[in-house]
């Protein structure tokens, strides 16, 4: 294996392995076609406000383009959330390579990117739980396993910040 950086390739497989896939940016695979598409944020207020006044959570979904996992993640996971927790949890995707603006919680303008740098977001997918105050609930669930567990992840994620939430 001439010329193989092996630490990069022992990376590699040990993500593969692990069962963390998760696409670095700038290195999303594939086409999405007529896939679902989950709610994109326009304006960080009325989430906020909303947040506030039913006590629920805000999934952020971080992802690329193109990227397989995650239109895995957003097909097979978040957009049947979107009409069944839809009184309990708001879901927003966020590209992670995008310039597209939207207002900030003090009404400045804010891009995708800026916020996934704020999360310090650098692969997708990524689903992190926030509250009204965009910080974070628990940890974010980063990558995709194959292992089958994915949706018990996401639940467990989802109904501890719920809690928390019920709490402040």
């Amino acid at each position: 294996m001439a010329g193989v950086d092996r630490r990069a390739l022992l990376r590699w497989t040990g993500a593969l392995a692990c069962g963390a896939l998760a696409v670095p940016v700038g290195r999303a695979l594939g086409e999405q076609g007529e896939h679902p598409t989950l709610p994109r944020i326009d304006d960080l207020r009325p989430l906020v406000a909303q947040m506030r006044r039913e006590r629920i959570p805000l999934l952020l979904f971080f992802s690329t383009p193109g990227c397989p996992y995650c239109l895995e993640v957003r097909r097979n996971y978040l957009a049947p959330r979107l009409t069944e927790d839809a009184v309990r949890l708001l879901i927003r995707e966020v590209d992670i390579t995008s310039t597209r603006g939207f207002a900030a919680l003090d009404g400045a303008a804010l891009t995708e990117v800026d916020l996934a740098v704020r999360f310090k977001i650098r692969v997708a997918p990524v689903v992190q739980l926030v509250d009204a105050n965009l910080a974070r609930l628990g940890r974010p669930l980063v990558g995709i396993n194959d292992s089958g567990f994915y949706d018990v992840y996401l639940s467990r994620a989802i109904e501890e910040a719920q809690r928390l939430m019920q709490g402040r």
